[in-house]
């Protein structure tokens, strides 16, 4: 999340390592903006601070569609080692819509 004040200093930023993974818990908007904006999406998986709060991005329309799948799916099987695409007639927990 420093990237512009390594870069400030002379650092250079670097590609994301593909196998990092960040959980949502206790994030709030904001900071999943920024965590997005810096990771991008494919790091993000869902995490819940349940039961003191709900996950921000799942439960209140934070992102769309294809970004809620990626958080609650697509990224959470990738962090596993599962295969990304689910096979015929198998559905993913927690259920993205």
């Amino acid at each position: 999340m420093h990237h512009e004040r390594h870069v400030a200093r002379g650092g250079t930023t670097g590609a994301v390592d593909p196998l990092l993974h960040v959980d949502t818990s206790s994030y709030g908007p904001q900071g999943l903006d920024a965590l997005v904006r810096v990771l991008g999406i494919d790091a993000l998986v869902l995490g819940s601070d349940r039961p003191y709060a709900a996950p921000v991005a799942a439960e209140h329309g934070h992102w769309g569609e294809a970004a809620t799948r990626a958080v609650r799916v697509t990224n959470p099987r990738r962090a596993l080692g599962l295969p990304v695409t689910e096979p015929e007639g198998v559905r993913s927990w927690p259920r993205a819509s």
